[in-house]
C-alpha cells in the first residue's frame, strides 16, 4: 500500500511519529505535527527522509520507505543516484527517465523472500521448446502440464507461487525457462539476454537477483537497444524518449493499445506528480 499525500489516518499518524522520532522536521522548520494528515509538512518531511537514506525521492511511503523507516536492510534497494546515472547516461532529462521507470517499474524488485519478483509466461515456454527440442516434444508437454507449457497465455499464479511453476519448467528445459519469465522491478524477460549484452541467461537472472540497481540495469539496456514501427516508421526507443516523443514511446514499450490500457493518464499522473520535485516543464 502505498501512503501518499491527501491521505488520511492512524497509518498516517504512524509515518509521522517516526519521521518525528528520527528527527525531520516539517515544511516550515517546526516539528511535525502527528495529525493524521499526509499533507506538504509530511510530504516533505518524507522527502528529505528519503535523501538521507538514498532512496527514490518521490515524497510517498511505499513498501522501500516503509521498510527504512522501520530500519530494515535497504541495501538491495534501487538508489536516487542510479537515476542520476541513467539519465546522463541516456542523454535525458532525470524527470523523464523518472517517471517512465515509476510508472515500468512495478513497486519493489524483490518479494519477501528475498528472490526477484518474476512473472512466469507459459505460451513463451511452449515457443522455445518447440525452438529447442521440436515442435512434437512441446506438444507432449502441453498435454502433460498445460499450466506451465501451453501456447496461449494465461496461467499466472502470483509472486513466490510463480517460482513454483518456474521450478517445474526448469524440470523439463533449464535455458527455455529462464527465457520465458519477466524478471524484477521492471519486468525484463530473460529471453532477451543476449541482445542486451549479458554473457547467458544464466549471467541476466544472476544480475536480476542481486539488486534493483542492477535490475535497472537491464532497463536501461532495454531503452537503448529497442527499435520498432511506429506509424509506419522505424523508430528506436531511445530517440523517442530524447525527443519525449511520448506517443512513440508508449507505443515501442506497451504496444500500439496502450491508450486501451490506460497508459498515458498512469505516466501524466505520475509525470505531474514528480514535475514539482525536479522542476522540469509539463509533458506534452
Amino acid at each position: 500500500m502505498i501512503i501518499k499525500f491527501g491521505a488520511r489516518g492512524e497509518d498516517v499518524v504512524i509515518i509521522q511519529k517516526k519521521l518525528k522520532e528520527l528527527g525531520f522536521k516539517g515544511k516550515t522548520g517546526k516539528p511535525l505535527s502527528t495529525d493524521g494528515l499526509f499533507g506538504e509538512s509530511t510530504e516533505y518531511a518524507v522527502i528529505q527522509f528519503q535523501k538521507s537514506k538514498g532512496l527514490l525521492v518521490d515524497g510517498k511511503v511505499g513498501d522501500k520507505t516503509r521498510a527504512a523507516l522501520a530500519g530494515s536492510d535497504i541495501s538491495k534497494l534501487l538508489k536516487d543516484s542510479d537515476y542520476v546515472a541513467a539519465a546522463k547516461r541516456l542523454k535525458v532529462s532525470e524527470l523523464a527517465i523518472r517517471v517512465f521507470g515509476a510508472v515500468e517499474g512495478r513497486g519493489v524488485g524483490f518479494l519477501k523472500n528475498g528472490k526477484a519478483k518474476i512473472l512466469f509466461e507459459r505460451h513463451r515456454m511452449y515457443f522455445y521448446l518447440t525452438e529447442f527440442k521440436g515442435k512434437a516434444f512441446a506438444n507432449l508437454q502441453v498435454k502433460s502440464c498445460p499450466s506451465i507449457v501451453n501456447p496461449v497465455t494465461g496461467g499466472y499464479k502470483g509472486n513466490e507461487a510463480e517460482y513454483t511453476r518456474l521450478r517445474l519448467a526448469q524440470n523439463i528445459h533449464t535455458d527455455s525457462a529462464l527465457m520465458s519469465c519477466s524478471w524484477g522491478q521492471f519486468q525484463i524477460m530473460g529471453e532477451n539476454w543476449k541482445e542486451l549484452g549479458y554473457d547467458s541467461v544464466a549471467d541476466f537472472v544472476e544480475q536480476m537477483q542481486t539488486s534493483e540497481s542492477l535490475q535497472l540495469e537491464a532497463f536501461i539496456r532495454f531503452i537503448e537497444w529497442k527499435t520498432g514501427t511506429v506509424n509506419g516508421k522505424k523508430v528506436a526507443l531511445l530517440d523517442a524518449l530524447r525527443a519525449e516523443d511520448w506517443a512513440s514511446v508508449f507505443s515501442l514499450y506497451n504496444g500500439p493499445n496502450y491508450k486501451k490500457l490506460g497508459y498515458q493518464a498512469k505516466f501524466q499522473k505520475e509525470w505531474d506528480h514528480l514535475e514539482p520535485i525536479y522542476g522540469m516543464k509539463q509533458v506534452a
